[in-house]
């Protein structure tokens, strides 16, 4: 790169984080009725909710930018705003460095530009004298670096992470998981690192990085079945490893499920199985073994219906129909198959019509709990969603999360109707603080939830930067296992939705006809000089 050119990109970067730098409350700033139709207003909104959200991704607040590993988050100042004295969560998982890793590789990619914007923020805070490519890169390298070194402490983990601790130093054991490993999580992880080794390759520019994550994500591909899966003709990964000896390398016979759960779900613990199904060598288990995990998982995916005002909706059932279980959508190409894309669709018009006949002032997914000022730990929620296309028992529609909107905010289709939920959700009391959306809010409006963590924040960016299908599709499309991928996708789903239309297909996206009431000042953490 040249020095000229390098200047005018820093300039560049320089006037569009200038453009973002108003008061973090800019929610209050739109129209809903602007949002849906206005689409200089929508790119506007977007482009500062990734500024301000940029700011949790910074040094001991949602990163640790010495090892370039990810905390889970931190508790926030019920009157500021600000982090709480105390409150950073110093441990964190696979699932949130997918999120970290996902967005690093699409601002390297450079196509996203509030996956950039994102980026521009959050290197601010470590003074980055830099282009956001050369950021990502510095990211990226401390990294694999904080992998690599795991990787070597402890070969029997095979290259995966359980939950874990960290610090400058990198990661560390966290008790209750110094020898097991969840399978769920580290699909999230997988497809990042995939990203990001597809990234690296088209740009040409970083071969030795390029390297380290081809080898990483090879030793996860390796390790994948010898690790999780239950052996010669189960047809069946278990959703968490146990490690009889964490200090030698992987053998079957030193992995063991950690109780009765496998990973039969049709969300996003599809992430780890599909990885598996194409990268991993199958050629010492039982002839078939491949087709029969997705056998085993049939009765998990199962037809639903809402009744909702303008009549009746097919949607797949849901665990707790929390957004959560959508994660999938932002990492692989589902949505090229026209039955599985029409069934996504389906259930966001179930999710949005759900909160729009109860006037519920937002959308439902895994939290954690609002809190009264002084409790800075208060428990995670995951039973809320939609009982009536549930599986499990939902405990409770008294709280909404900004988040709950990414699916809509992911999906080209609805993305204007997801950005107004997730405006609607931000304009509420206290949700909007110096380092983006708040966790959680009450339905009433008179309690948050005081905590920022990757899974209700960061998501909802990776969606509206469209998450990484793209990449993913191309990678999968150059390994050759894009006609496996979608020809499982279109089986499984026809299987139990057929070719005919969807009821309630016809049927509109809804809007939100409640708000959030503000009943509590807002955060005085929030001004315009950042």
């Amino acid at each position: 790169m040249t020095g000229r050119v390098r200047s005018i990109l820093l300039l560049i970067s320089c006037l569009v984080v200038s453009i973002q730098s108003e008061n973090c409350h800019f929610a209050q700033n739109y129209n809903l009725n602007q949002l849906l139709n206005d689409a200089a207003a929508q790119d506007s909104f977007l482009m500062s909710a990734s500024y301000w959200e940029g700011k949790f991704a910074t040094d001991r607040i949602g990163i640790n930018y010495a090892s370039g590993l990810t905390y889970d988050g931190t508790s926030i100042d019920y009157t500021t705003g600000l982090p709480y004295p105390g409150g950073l969560h110093e441990f964190s998982a696979a699932s949130k460095e997918a999120v970290h890793v996902s967005l690093l590789a699409l601002a390297i990619e450079g196509k996203s530009k509030y996956a950039v914007n994102f980026f521009q923020s959050s290197m601010q805070a470590v003074h980055w004298n830099g282009t956001v490519q050369e950021y990502g890169i510095d990211q990226l390298t401390r990294k694999i670096g904080s992998y690599e070194q795991f990787n070597q402490q402890y070969p029997g983990f095979g290259g995966f992470l359980p939950w874990y601790a960290l610090n400058d130093s990198g990661v560390q054991l966290l008790n209750g998981w110094t020898s097991k490993i969840p399978a769920l999580d580290n699909g999230e992880l997988i497809w990042g690192l995939i990203a990001v080794v597809q990234v690296l390759t088209e740009n040409g520019g970083y071969p030795t990085l390029l390297g380290r994550y081809t080898r990483q994500v090879t030793k996860m591909a390796r390790n994948g079945l010898t690790i999780f899966y239950d052996g010669a003709g189960s047809g069946t990964v278990r959703c968490v490893a146990q490690i009889r000896n964490v200090d030698i390398l992987p053998t079957r016979s030193n992995y063991y499920r950690d109780g009765e759960c496998v990973l039969n779900d049709p969300y996003e613990g599809e992430l780890f199985v599909f990885f598996v199904d194409f990268f991993s060598d199958w050629t010492n288990y039982a002839p078939g073994d491949k087709d029969k995990v997705w056998q085993n998982k049939r009765p998990q995916l199962q037809r639903a219906t809402l009744h909702s005002s303008f009549g009746p909706i097919t949607v797949e059932r849901g665990w707790m129909h929390s957004s959560h279980e959508k994660w999938k959508y932002m990492e692989l190409p589902y949505f090229d198959i026209p039955i599985n894309n029409a069934v996504f669709l389906n259930g966001e018009r179930a999710r949005s019509q759900f909160s729009f006949m109860n006037s519920y002032p937002g959308l439902f997914a895994s939290a954690a709990n609002v809190s009264q000022p002084g409790n800075y730990n208060p428990n995670y929620i995951s039973a809320t969603g939609i009982q009536e296309i549930a599986s499990a028992h939902v405990d409770t529609n008294a709280l909404v999360t900004p988040y709950g909107a990414y699916p809509l905010l992911l999906h080209p289709t609805t993305r204007p109707y997801g950005i107004v939920w997730y405006a609607s959700m931000l304009q509420g009391s206290k949700m909007q603080g110096p380092q983006g959306s708040t966790e959680s809010v009450s339905i009433q409006g008179d309690l948050i939830s005081p905590i920022n963590t990757w899974d209700t924040k960061i998501t909802s960016v990776l969606a509206f930067s469209g998450g990484i299908i793209d990449i993913t599709r191309r990678y999968i499309q150059q390994t050759g296992h894009y006609i496996r991928f979608a020809t499982v996708v279109a089986t499984e789903w026809g299987r139990v939705f057929g070719e005919d239309n969807l009821s309630g297909s016809n049927i509109a996206f809804a809007l939100p006809r409640a708000s959030v009431p503000q009943k509590l000042p807002m955060f005085t953490g929030c001004t315009s000089k950042k």
